[in-house]
């Protein structure tokens, strides 16, 4: 056997090395996976498209028209309505509330379904909110009082900028107005706004109910902000601020006052009333009540349903009234019973 030469020997042990080092590096790299091969959560599905759902299978994605130009979430779907399908069988089978559904498609608890009517399931528990000129996401999170991070992560928002007209999921949610709630008018009303720490509370009918003067044939334009603002032409004259949990606004010579929204008279007195003097409050439902005080003459009682935009009552200097602001009204938006910047709603 023919020996080898040192050279052939330097040569093998080299190439020996080198196939080890090779062996070892390839079980530390990973393996190459086609871009094809990713897996479904790794993938980007663009924002403006609904999942289509059919029989429980995904069918197809496209984008709805009709619904705006951009639907912010691509976990959203949309049910095709059975024969037999209720509300609450629908909302069982995709793991939400069946109240979601119904805030989502503007149902109420009376709604009836129709085959092949299409429904729009969100992915979790909550409210679709279309953003309005001037807003922000940061106000859209105080509307709601749903923290802001817990809604830029829902709808994979880049940079916290949105535009108007986009639609975004509120996680945790609810309606801001709606007349799934509104209160009975034999509940017990809370106010002094002059003692803020505490609540006098008065039962409905313990003072006689003014009669109300005759409106005058006069209407608001119709604002495309959450509520609607309660007087025409006017301008602000105080803001919400610590110690001012409302907004004051005064037209010119006085003016119309009109309501924010849909909803039922639960307050109409006249007189001192803790220096609101002359005072409504309306409920909304969802927990929303607006208030409206200083008022000249009222032309609304207690126990009447108000459109948004009707005239309720005349603009005055009643009650607690000082300083420039004069003739103008004091507006507050309550919320579960806490007064809350009316701003996020006029804007």
């Amino acid at each position: 056997m023919s020996m080898r030469t040192p050279l052939v020997r330097w040569l093998s042990l080299r190439v020996r090395v080198l196939l080890t080092l090779i062996f070892l590096g390839s079980t530390l790299l990973p393996p190459y996976v086609q871009t094809s091969a990713t897996t479904a959560e790794e993938m980007e599905f663009p924002a403006q498209q609904f999942l289509f759902v059919e029989e429980g299978f995904l069918m197809k994605t496209s984008s709805l028209g009709e619904q705006g130009s951009r639907l912010a979430f691509s976990e959203g779907l949309v049910h095709r309505v059975k024969e037999g399908d209720s509300i609450e069988r629908i909302a069982t089978r995709y793991g939400v509330s069946a109240q979601t559904i119904r805030w989502a498609n503007g149902l109420t608890e009376t709604s009836t379904l129709r085959p092949n009517q299409e429904l729009i399931v969100l992915p979790v528990d909550g409210v679709l909110h279309t953003v309005r000129r001037g807003q922000t996401l940061s106000r859209i999170a105080q509307l709601y009082d749903i923290p802001l991070d817990a809604i830029v992560r829902q709808n994979r928002i880049q940079g916290s900028f949105v535009v108007a007209g986009e639609q975004i999921i509120i996680p945790g949610g609810k309606p801001v107005t709606g007349d799934s709630a509104i209160a009975s008018v034999d509940q017990v009303l809370r106010f002094a706004d002059a003692l803020p720490s505490r609540e006098i509370r008065l039962p409905i009918g313990s003072a006689p109910a003014p009669v109300p003067a005759i409106a005058p044939s006069v209407s608001a334009v119709l604002s495309q902000t959450l509520l609607q603002m309660p007087c025409r032409e006017c301008f602000f004259t105080q803001r919400y601020h610590p110690g001012h949990y409302a907004v004051d606004l005064q037209t010119r010579d006085g003016g119309p006052i009109f309501a924010a929204e849909d909803g039922t008279v639960i307050r109409a007195d006249v007189g001192w009333n803790g220096g609101f003097g002359n005072v409504i409050e309306i409920d909304h439902g969802n927990d929303l009540v607006t208030l409206y005080a200083h008022n000249r003459r009222l032309y609304v009682a207690q126990g009447d349903t108000v459109k948004r935009g009707q005239t309720i009552a005349e603009m005055g200097n009643t009650g607690l009234v000082y300083g420039p602001t004069g003739v103008h009204i004091h507006f507050e938006v309550r919320v579960g019973g806490v007064k809350r910047n009316p701003m996020l709603y006029l804007e």
